[in-house]
């Protein structure tokens, strides 16, 4: 088949429906793979956007948990706390510029969540119950916080370690992030007891039975403390 025109002839003779079709085929694969690997930059963006929101969000929360303990060391009268939570806020104003959390921050951070658990912090912080409950719950959102920053960290590695992301270089030049590990256990604090529930004797005697304890039983309930004993400071 020939076309005429004013730009000269043409033939179409070749194209025949097996010719079509390949490059009906070629063209969706071409498509499909561009659409895969758009996807795939706009996810590591997204990813690499939470991985610095959780960074920023984690710091903002190590601030707020050695402030907290600044101040009721400072009301408190505890020195190696107030030590230990100063090496700590030391150490922020570079990771708020957005400097990484490397083994240094965690060995700091260590300090802190150890000097925090320590049998002095608990009793002198019954003197400042406000205080210590700041401190309690700065703490607890420090964990809440790493492992938001850890998830955020997990996904983005996942996503950069496949074999087409690192073939093509999609994750640019950027360094992998690395997972924030320290040991944020919460401190243990012992509630005050409150009054023991009444106990009644197995053989059906107490107030109200109008029959007297006999035996063992009596014996036993004589035996029983009125209050838990408390933990001394």
């Amino acid at each position: 088949m020939t076309f005429g025109g004013r730009a000269g002839r043409i033939d179409y003779a070749f194209i025949t429906l097996p010719g079509m079709t390949l490059v009906v085929v070629v063209v969706a694969v071409v498509v499909a793979v561009a659409t895969y690997l758009t996807w795939l930059a706009r996810r590591l963006d997204r990813l690499g956007v939470r991985v610095d929101a959780a960074h920023a969000g984690l710091v903002t929360q190590l601030v707020a948990r050695a402030d907290a303990a600044a101040a009721l060391a400072a009301d408190r009268g505890l020195a190696p706390l107030a030590a230990v939570a100063g090496r700590s806020a030391a150490g922020h104003p570079p990771l708020r510029a957005g400097a990484p959390l490397d083994t240094a921050v965690e060995e700091t951070e260590n300090q802190l969540s150890r000097a925090l658990r320590a049998p002095a912090v608990a009793c002198s912080g019954q003197g400042a119950p406000e205080l210590l409950h700041a401190v309690d719950s700065a703490a607890a959102r420090v964990a809440l916080a790493r492992q938001l920053h850890n998830d955020a960290v997990r996904d983005l590695r996942a996503l950069r370690g496949r074999r087409l992301v690192r073939m093509l270089r999609l994750g640019g030049r950027r360094p992998l992030p690395a997972y924030f590990e320290i040991d944020d256990a919460l401190p243990a604090r012992a509630e005050t007891p409150g009054p023991a529930a009444p106990v009644h004797p197995v053989d059906g005697s107490g107030p109200g039975s109008g029959r007297p304890g006999t035996g063992a039983a009596a014996a036993d309930l004589d035996d029983l403390p009125g209050t838990l004993p408390e933990t001394a400071c």
